[in-house]
């Protein structure tokens, strides 16, 4: 399909952070409904010893209008999909190679709320293929700045937007909905977060996922509990990082 592109890599040491990969993925999308919207660009940044060693970004034509409300925080209008975008099938083999090579090669896969990306992507491969990103082979272990920072700083009051943690966690600001500069400002949070909290490295690779996605139901129980107490209504989702609805 389109595979990543490669770039230098950076000289490997001890610490957790050197001694592994991290994909880092992210999507700018058509709105924020799972189960029917699609994405408009992705990227994919691998990091290594705190280098970027592959990256991989496109802008996508959905096959859809993209709303205006959406290009309006993106920039990307379904002018500029249409005439700039690669197909839609196309965009999710690119994708699902990079998550299977992920897999294969016991990379972490890394986002700022990754498992709603994971989801769109686990639901136009549904559509395209008849079967999920699970179904595929994908089974990296994930992790979410966002999951972890909920986690580990439960209490705090405001947004947690990734524009919102880079300025908890230190990390300089970045050109945010633009996919691949969300990536970038994700792994630095990524970080920051492990700096902060050390006993994240501690979790087994091959538990993170389950560790993680026990962290997620913690707190969207207490989520769903405050919403009641305040008469709002949650949409309810099965599973993480890949969602049923």
């Amino acid at each position: 399909m389109y595979p990543l592109q490669r770039k230098a890599t950076g000289a490997m040491s001890g610490n957790w952070f050197e001694s592994n990969v991290f994909l880092v993925f992210d999507l700018e999308t058509t709105g924020v409904d799972v189960a029917s919207d699609r994405p408009v660009s992705y990227a994919l940044m691998a990091m290594a010893s705190g280098s970027c060693v592959l990256e991989s970004y496109a802008i996508v034509d959905p096959g859809v209008e993209v709303p205006g409300e959406a290009a309006a925080i993106h920039g990307i209008t379904t002018r500029i999909a249409r005439s700039f975008g690669m197909g839609l099938e196309d965009a999710l083999g690119t994708i699902t190679d990079a998550l299977l090579r992920a897999t294969r090669e016991g990379w972490y896969v890394v986002g700022m709320n990754v498992g709603f990306d994971l989801t769109i992507v686990d639901a136009r491969c549904r559509e395209a293929y008849g079967v999920g990103l699970s179904e595929l082979g994908f089974a990296a272990p994930v992790l979410d700045a966002l999951v972890l920072d909920r986690h580990y700083d439960r209490f705090r009051s405001g947004k947690r937007t990734l524009e919102r943690l880079a300025e908890v966690y230190g990390v300089p600001a970045g050109n945010y909905h633009d996919a691949l500069e969300d990536c970038r400002v994700t792994y630095r949070v990524l970080e920051a977060i492990v700096g902060r909290y050390p006993e994240i490295t501690g979790i087994e690779k091959a538990k993170v996922t389950e560790t993680l996605g026990a962290y997620h139901r913690d707190w969207l129980e207490s989520y769903r509990q405050w919403a009641t107490q305040r008469g709002r209504e949650v949409k309810e989702f099965d599973g993480w990082p890949i969602s049923v609805s």
